[in-house]
């Protein structure tokens, strides 16, 4: 019965990948309007991770799936509870796909353009990529800004990139070695 629920629910988050963001534009934007959120970083926020949900779920379900029991069995062998078996067993084992999906959504969200612009739009608060539209216009084009812009917006996610390049390249490369 639990595993018919569980096919049910995965399938029903998996076809958050198949609705086009543009089809909920508009209930979205009236939604956030009709909750105060619009110029509120929350709005965005809340964009961001349903957008970003289908997939990661789809990512660590897919890896999980491929998991051997055999690492749960033997630390329930062991005199593991199951919680304490997925805490010190499998949740080590997820590092690779936990930075996949890390990576994936802070470059995919770092980048986004149209959300911030539209959720934001009016406020004090934006974005770099929105902040740095602010340098072009119809006639005028702010060239030394926009660079200047683009090379200090690029700037956090290559340290981030350089202080964890060592666990990145080896959770990438690493997998599950069985």
């Amino acid at each position: 019965m639990t595993r018919g629920w569980s096919r049910y629910t995965f399938s029903f988050v998996i076809g958050g990948l198949l609705i086009p963001g543009q089809l909920a534009l508009l209930p979205l934007y009236a939604t956030m309007r009709d909750l105060d959120l619009l110029g509120s970083v929350w709005s965005v926020i809340l964009i961001n991770v349903g957008q970003q949900m289908p997939f990661s779920v789809f990512l660590y379900t897919m890896f999980l799936r491929e998991l051997p029991l055999d690492y749960e069995e033997a630390a329930l062998l062991d005199g593991c509870g199951p919680v304490r078996s997925f805490v010190t067993v499998v949740f080590p084992l997820l590092r690779p796909v936990t930075g996949t999906v890390v990576i994936l959504n802070t470059v995919g969200i770092w980048n986004e353009f149209f959300t911030p612009l539209l959720y934001l739009g009016g406020s004090d608060n934006t974005t770099a990529p929105v902040a740095i539209y602010g340098f072009v216009s119809q006639y005028v084009s702010q060239w030394p800004l926009i660079f200047a812009g683009l090379v200090i917006s690029v700037i956090p996610i290559l340290v981030v990139y350089f202080a964890l390049q060592k666990h990145i390249i080896k959770g990438f490369a690493g997998g599950l070695k069985g």
